[in-house]
């Protein structure tokens, strides 16, 4: 049954922060989201490639992603815009395998992981994987759906709001209308104002946000200001592929015990950065490789309770000490947990935000050019690395239950694609009674990563073993 107006999509300038996705792409420095989703199929017939077709065709108008394509406007005078773009051929975007085991579904995962999107035509995929054997820790035979589309598009956060459309039980929405006229007047005046006005804002943007207030109370230590550099460790060098992935699966029970045993007060986000910075402090010592001074992770904020910004992507930055030179975990624990406070409160403080607003009136010229330098960077020798040695990421879960072709959901995961100076990733997500962590890497600088799996594992045993609650 379809109900509610039909979706419109027509011609869309991107904004700054979701353009700076399109131009920091390399081809070693990917933009790809893709998110796993796998449905028990035990009680299921196999899938047929026009039952799949049905089914990703009765819901393309739920979403603007699945109709434009970005197109960039000759000389980079302007942002890129999503143009309409009506789907000629629906199978250049869905696709039906049955690749057999567990193993099988790993090496296709990270393939379409470490590949580059097309961006001369829609930049979506879905991938469906049916009847898939031996799954660690999964209750029968199971359907994987992987859904991959381009950073630009949106992040952690959207792409869960468009899974809960996909595989929730809402009604399916009518067609959406396409308006395809593209370039329109208002696109050359824009381009004009792109040139002239345009930098000008950006210019008086600068001014405006150049305040002495974050120094001041850096030096106040009202904020805490990140370390500018980090050890390198191998993990930041050049990736090497192909992309290599593992899950690491724990009850969700086990983590809120360990979470309601701790004597103060601690996040489960808390809790999972203690977790990594077990097993990679662990994992580098076995390997004699750990540095005396402490790694660091990138870990995304979304900003969405705080800001109206009007992006599809609304993440910010946070650079976490993962405290690594500190070895008892329940110390460690508690640093990472005052760590974490210092850098929400940094990212949430106004006259942080004043500054990252400066991105609002980034002209096109900029946005390229900074994009180029990152892709200059070389890591090869270097000693030190930028803020940062690692990404951990996590999303929040969805409550209502989801299902594809009557076949009820298990499990949800993501796979980050790695990159030059970041080879190794974090992707952690919760669904019914698990949390998965996902991790990324490469054969070269993790030739096992069944060992850094099962370190994770070791890791927050430790840690919640060592958390016991005060007794009254």
């Amino acid at each position: 049954m379809k109900t509610g107006a039909p979706l419109r999509v027509s011609a869309e300038r991107l904004h700054p922060r979701d353009a700076v996705f399109v131009y920091d792409e390399t081809d070693r420095h990917l933009s790809n989201i893709v998110a796993v989703y796998a449905f028990d199929s035990s009680d299921t017939k196999p899938l047929t490639t026009d039952q799949v077709i049905d089914w990703v065709q009765a819901r393309l108008g739920h979403s603007k992603l699945f109709h434009r394509r970005i197109q960039r406007v000759p000389l980079e005078l302007d942002l890129p815009y999503w143009v309409p773009d009506p789907i000629l051929d629906i199978r250049d975007h869905v696709f039906l395998t049955t690749p057999g085991t567990w193993s099988d579904v790993r090496g296709t995962i990270a393939e379409i992981t470490s590949t580059r999107m097309d961006l001369s035509r829609p930049p979506w995929e879905i991938h469906v994987m049916d009847q898939v054997r031996e799954v660690p820790n999964f209750p029968g035979d199971a359907t994987f759906v992987v859904l991959k589309f381009h950073h630009s598009v949106g992040d952690g956060v959207a792409t869960r709001e468009l899974e809960l459309k996909l595989f929730g039980d809402g009604p399916v929405p009518p067609p959406a209308q396409i308006d395809p006229r593209w370039p329109t007047p208002t696109t050359a005046l824009r381009t004009a104002d792109a040139l002239t006005l345009g930098t000008l804002r950006f210019a008086n943007g600068i001014r405006r946000t150049r305040s002495a207030d974050v120094e001041s109370r850096t030096d106040s230590g009202d904020l805490h200001q990140p370390l500018p550099h980090r050890p390198a460790t191998r993990f930041n060098r050049s990736v090497q592929h192909p992309l290599t992935f593992d899950l690491v699966t724990i009850p969700l029970a086990e983590v809120l015990k360990a979470k309601a045993n701790s004597p103060t007060r601690i996040t489960l986000n808390d809790l999972m950065l203690a977790t990594i910075a077990g097993a990679l402090t662990t994992y580098l010592t076995e390997r004699d490789e750990l540095p005396t001074g402490s790694l660091a992770a990138m870990v995304p904020m979304s900003m969405r309770p705080i800001t109206t910004w009007t992006s599809a992507n609304q993440l910010v930055q946070m650079y976490v000490d993962l405290h690594t030179d500190i070895r008892d975990p329940l110390e460690r624990l508690q640093a990472i947990r005052k760590s974490a406070i210092s850098e929400k409160q940094r990212n949430s403080d106004v006259s942080v935000l004043r500054t990252e607003s400066r991105v609002e009136t980034s002209p096109s010229w900029l946005l390229r050019l900074a994009g180029w330098a990152r892709s200059q960077r070389s890591f090869e020798a270097a000693e030190t690395v930028p803020l940062v040695n690692t990404t951990i990421s996590n999303v929040p879960p969805v409550a209502t239950a989801l299902e594809f072709c009557d076949r009820p959901i298990a499990r949800i995961f993501g796979v980050l694609p790695t990159m030059d100076g970041d080879g190794l990733r974090h992707l952690i997500t919760s669904q019914g009674n698990e949390i998965v962590i996902s991790f990324s890497s490469d054969d070269a600088m993790m030739p096992d990563p069944e060992r850094y799996g099962s370190l994770i594992l070791d890791a927050f045993r430790d840690l919640a073993g060592s958390l016991v609650p005060i007794r009254q």
